[in-house]
């Protein structure tokens, strides 16, 4: 995995989405549509490595578009990069259960640590950043995780795909 090759995700959880993260809404139907097209495009301009945050909504949804794109691209690689190796037993059953399916089909899963603590997912998200050259996101402006790993992209000089900008 080279940084040149390589593209990130950073979104919000569900209830900052539209439609509070509904999957069965026409808006994140679009979205979903919109983060594909990202992926298929960014495959076409060379990238081969994709790194999820692994969080629940957006990075979930990403990382679900790739495994899309690994069916008809198969050097496409999925990189999972969980802030702590026990982040899915802090879901729900069924979001735990749906982290567990993409895991199973990631080809690289990554850890910052065993265990939460203060912080743990800007580190994992400054991991993601330090080793792309793009960034696919849905940043809406507003202070969050996202903003963060938004901006810090922008200073580390990363190419940026905004959906937010697009729906």
């Amino acid at each position: 995995m080279n940084r040149e090759t390589t593209c990130c995700f950073t979104g919000p959880r569900s209830p900052r989405l539209p439609m509070n993260g509904n999957e069965y809404t026409a808006e994140i139907m679009e979205l979903k549509e919109k983060l594909r097209a990202a992926v298929l495009s960014a495959y076409d301009d060379g990238f081969r490595f994709f790194m999820s945050g692994m969080a629940e909504g957006f990075d979930i949804f990403a990382a679900e578009a790739v495994l899309d794109l690994k069916e008809d691209y198969e050097d496409a690689v999925l990189v999972a990069v969980l802030p702590y190796s026990k982040a899915p037993n802090n879901h729900s059953a069924k979001t735990k259960k749906r982290m567990e399916e993409i895991l199973s089909c990631s080809d690289f899963i990554y850890s910052i640590t065993e265990n939460h603590f203060t912080g743990c997912e800007l580190i994992r998200n400054k991991y993601m950043v330090d080793n792309s050259s793009r960034i696919i996101g849905y940043y809406n402006g507003l202070s969050s995780g996202t903003a963060h790993c938004w901006n810090y992209a922008l200073e580390q000089g990363l190419e940026t795909v905004n959906l937010y900008e697009s729906i």
